[in-house]
């Protein structure tokens, strides 16, 4: 058995022993596994790239941890390959030692606060900004920012010059001048979804991340790593819609025969199988990409967003559909991961965004394929 294959094998012994019987009440009761993330930590998960593992080991990190909980899955990808990815990639050492050290642990909690009530997508629009008065001073509103009620510091985007792109990034601690307000979502719940508002807070220059009026850059690079793991999530989710979906095929009769014995029935499984065996091909694909640091990585990992979102998510309505009303009943597991999924064609660049990247590319370099 390979390394990588004994750090997943880890990885699920954990998940199956600590998270499984909890992972109801993460949903149900809006409940922040706060313990649990540390406890990811410890064991060098919640940060995988900072423990050297591979991209691919953290797709597949991911996909495990998706597998039991959408939720938990969610928070270690905020954790890790947003807000920590950032000072990974641009941070000083002092930065890595100070909050990226302590974050691998889980014992201090980060979001990345980069959405804001005008648009998600329009990086550019922001209106949050910061000014030089000796220390910057941040002020702003963030939205749906994931942790952003339990987070214990904020890697805050704000506009720091009069151009699109002249954007900069703050580390910002959790202090009086910041106001949060838990959100309401759908799915994904316990991952303390809230609005962030920034009241001229103070920032010292040892916080700020990277150069001045470097942030455009930054956060594409960042929310490319982005988009290989919620991937990995969305891949995870799939894989346990249809593996709940098989068992019940398997065991439920009608009109005299195993459900699964029926054709139509089969061929639901045997479309599923082969898209989500085809997505984590491609997820492979790309994540050597990340790890040669190749400059198509941006465009593949957009088809990769793109198509492992839409093709979750069509894989777990199939699975609701085999399953019929327990699939459909609150407390089943199907679900569950049927409200979890649909995030993951808004998150980290909607399905709209994954296309204007790609068509962008092939309007200037031609048709990407792989070799």
């Amino acid at each position: 058995m390979s390394e990588s294959s004994l750090i997943i094998q880890s990885l699920r012994e954990f998940l199956r022993r600590e998270v499984e019987s909890v992972s109801a009440k993460i949903d149900k009761e809006d409940f922040y596994p706060r313990e649990i993330v540390k406890k990811l930590g410890e064991l060098g998960f919640l940060i995988p790239l900072y423990s050297n593992l591979s991209h691919y080991d953290m797709v597949k990190t991911l996909e495990e941890i998706a597998k039991v909980s959408g939720s938990l899955a969610l928070i270690a990808d905020a954790q890790g390959e947003l807000a920590g990815e950032m000072i990974r990639l641009y941070g000083n050492d002092l930065q890595r030692k100070s909050f990226l050290e302590p974050m691998s642990k889980g014992e201090i909690i980060a979001s990345l606060a980069l959405s804001e009530p005008s648009g998600g997508s329009d990086i550019g629009s922001m209106k949050t900004y910061a000014e030089k008065k000796g220390s910057w001073i941040v002020s702003g509103r963030k939205m749906w920012i994931t942790q952003g009620i339990y987070a214990d510091i904020f890697i805050t985007v704000a506009r720091t010059g009069n151009s699109r792109k002249d954007l900069s990034v703050f580390i910002i601690p959790r202090g009086k001048c910041i106001e949060t307000s838990k959100i309401e979502v759908m799915g994904n719940r316990g991952t303390g979804t809230a609005e962030v508002i920034f009241h001229e807070c103070e920032v010292p220059e040892d916080y700020v991340i990277g150069e001045v009026n470097n942030g455009w850059e930054m956060i594409n690079s960042v929310l490319e790593v982005g988009r290989l793991a919620i991937s990995g999530i969305a891949i995870g989710l799939a894989e346990r819609a249809l593996e709940e979906a098989f068992q019940w095929a398997n065991s439920r009769e009608a009109f005299g025969n195993k459900l699964y014995n029926f054709q139509g029935i089969r061929w639901y499984f045997a479309d599923s199988i082969a898209k989500i065996n085809s997505l984590k091909a491609l997820a492979k694909e790309v994540s050597r990409k990340f790890d040669e640091n190749s400059n198509d990585k941006g465009v593949y990992v957009s088809m990769l967003k793109l198509l492992s979102a839409e093709i979750a998510q069509e894989i777990v309505d199939t699975s609701l559909q085999i399953l019929g009303g327990l699939g459909y009943a609150k407390g089943s597991s199907v679900e569950r991961i049927y409200r979890d999924v649909r995030v993951m064609r808004i998150g980290e660049g909607s399905d709209e965004i994954q296309r204007h990247i790609i068509s962008k590319y092939s309007e200037k370099y031609g048709i990407p394929i792989l070799d």
